[in-house]
């Protein structure tokens, strides 16, 4: 399709290497702290939320992975909840078939791609998916759904796409071909998949917890400008609510349960 193609030729075209290199520069320069005034108005962000005060913030890149009050985001104490990681919109949950597929935005995004290992994809068919996307005005510090005895990352990709609306729906499997940070989270229960991916030319994932044995609501990272968060259960672990999507969600809330 020639739109999708045209797409796909300008995101290429401006998400190289030195582009990328050149507008993380700017937004961890002080001469960035000009725009963050613009950027909390533009995007409508609730400065009460934030932890410290907003003059206080060297960056744009030092605001936008700013931290919150935490009791402002308390963590759904129920032991067998499983919380949402992220603040953002719950776009997508749905199945993962038996052949180890999804379909989001009409696309469809095989697993094996998505994590790179054919053998984890043949574990989670059948399984459950959830896609969190979180826009520039979104909290975007990454938390624990779940408590963990044991985690292990690794990361793959090189470009990114947009991870928007018209992205997903234009881009070429965007979710498996974007940089990407693969989280394997092992709970006393059962094991899981978190994968964070960047989006378009500032596309940083940072790990933060210094243990793998974590509790529920701990953080695991942050993303340095735009992204999105997609979970992957195997088969039979967990109940997720009926929700109308899309819906706008707060980390800490209870996106559903282990059975």
């Amino acid at each position: 399709m020639l739109k999708k193609r045209l797409f796909q030729i300008c995101v290429e075209l401006t998400n190289g290497e030195m582009s990328s290199k050149a507008i993380q520069k700017l937004t961890k320069s002080s001469a960035s702290r000009l725009l963050i005034q613009p950027f909390i108005k533009t995007y409508g962000i609730n400065t009460y939320e934030i932890l410290k005060d907003v003059s206080e913030f060297k960056n744009l890149n030092e605001f936008f992975i700013r931290k919150i009050h935490p009791n402002l985001r308390p963590i759904e104490e129920e032991k067998d909840a499983i919380i949402s990681p992220t603040d953002g919109l719950i776009s997508e949950i749905g199945n993962i078939d038996e052949e180890s597929c999804f379909i989001i935005k009409g696309q469809e995004y095989s697993v094996k791609t998505l994590l790179a290992d054919k053998n984890r994809a043949k574990s989670l068919a059948g399984g459950t998916y959830m896609v969190v996307y979180l826009s520039p005005k979104n909290y975007h510090r990454i938390h624990m759904p779940t408590s963990s005895i044991k985690i292990e990352e690794y990361a793959l990709g090189k470009y990114s796409y947009p991870v928007n609306k018209l992205g997903l729906e234009l881009g070429d499997n965007v979710l498996s071909y974007n940089y990407r940070k693969v989280y394997r989270i092992t709970s006393d229960k059962f094991n899981y998949d978190l994968v964070a991916v960047g989006a378009q030319n500032v596309n940083s994932i940072i790990s933060t917890y210094d243990k793998e044995n974590l509790a529920k609501g701990d953080e695991l990272g942050y993303f340095e400008f735009g992204s999105t968060v997609v979970l992957l259960f195997p088969k039979n672990t967990v109940d997720f609510f009926d929700l109308e999507k899309p819906l706008e969600i707060k980390m800490g809330k209870k996106i559903g349960s282990i059975k």
